[in-house]
């Protein structure tokens, strides 16, 4: 779908905005915007990754940073086209917070393109932040509840938690590397900046480099939990393991004297009519020695 915001008082620029955008739709903005067709191969790539593109005499500039989807840990790529004194923006119909912040700042007044843009990357750094902070909260649960005991369903969380920081880094880290190159396109083009796209590009670095902290510390975090449980785990093993040696050790006793006692040979008492009772007690005996032995090698 194509929204088309015109030049006003307020603008200074046309802005098309792109949502999934098809191939009848790829090739109507070649037709009316003269936009290289190669170009667009781009915009619908799931799988593009982040960064700064300057064409042969600055004729254009691609820009693709990540965005999260609603509802999950992953990222989709947003691509942003600057050409012939328009600004195209292509996002998908899953990232709510970033289309209805296009129709938010629109009411707002821009003389540079690149301002606006920014002003649209920040509030998606943010929720980058709010996303790891989820994740640190999270990760702080389970290690306040580590001491207590250790749960399978703790581990699954951890496992969910590891996964959704992985992903979450990789957009991150990605960004982070793209919007550093963004001053590039004030040397390489003819896209003016002014003091305030200088000032709104500070912040966006700023709040950039606090997530990739942040992730940064939550992945250590995670790591050392990890570790903590694979320790608790194998300590409940090596337990589980002691517990059952000792118990057969215990229970290999009684078998033992009832087979002497089974055998054709002369034992002890074994003509008595008190015989059965004699080998409850010896066993009883040997058992209490066993668990005697034991107790004093700290087996038990």
């Amino acid at each position: 779908m194509i929204n088309s915001y015109l030049a006003d008082q307020k603008h200074k620029f046309d802005l098309t905005h792109v949502k999934d955008c098809s191939n009848s739709e790829k090739q109507q903005l070649v037709a009316k915007f003269g936009i290289p067709a190669t170009l667009l191969e781009y915009v619908d790539d799931k799988d593009e990754p982040a960064r700064i593109e300057i064409g042969v005499d600055g004729k254009y500039v691609l820009l693709v940073f990540w965005a999260p989807v609603k509802g999950t840990s992953h990222s989709e790529p947003v691509s942003v086209i600057f050409y012939d004194e328009k600004l195209f923006i292509f996002t998908s119909s899953t990232m709510e917070v970033i289309n209805e912040t296009i129709q938010d700042l629109w009411q707002n007044t821009y003389e540079k393109r690149m301002a606006f843009l920014l002003d649209l990357i920040l509030p998606i750094v943010r929720k980058y932040i709010g996303r790891v902070s989820r994740l640190e909260y999270q990760a702080d649960q389970i290690q306040g509840n580590l001491s207590v005991h250790s749960r399978a369903k703790h581990l699954d969380d951890l496992t969910l938690i590891n996964q959704d920081a992985i992903y979450l880094r990789s957009a991150i880290q990605e960004n982070s590397s793209c919007f550093e190159e963004i001053k590039s396109i004030s040397q390489d083009t003819d896209i003016s900046f002014d003091k305030k796209c200088y000032r709104k590009l500070h912040n966006v670095q700023l709040e950039t480099n606090q997530a990739d902290r942040m992730i940064g510390l939550i992945s250590e975090s995670v790591e050392q939990l990890s570790n903590t449980f694979d320790r608790l785990i194998n300590n409940n093993l090596n337990e589980i393991m002691r517990f059952l040696t000792i118990w057969s050790l215990l229970l290999a006793v009684p078998p033992i004297v009832s087979g002497f006692y089974g055998m054709n040979m002369h034992l002890p008492l074994v003509d008595g009519s008190l015989a059965w009772l004699a080998s409850l007690v010896l066993t009883g005996v040997l058992m209490l020695i066993l668990i005697i032995y034991l107790h004093n090698h700290h087996s038990i």
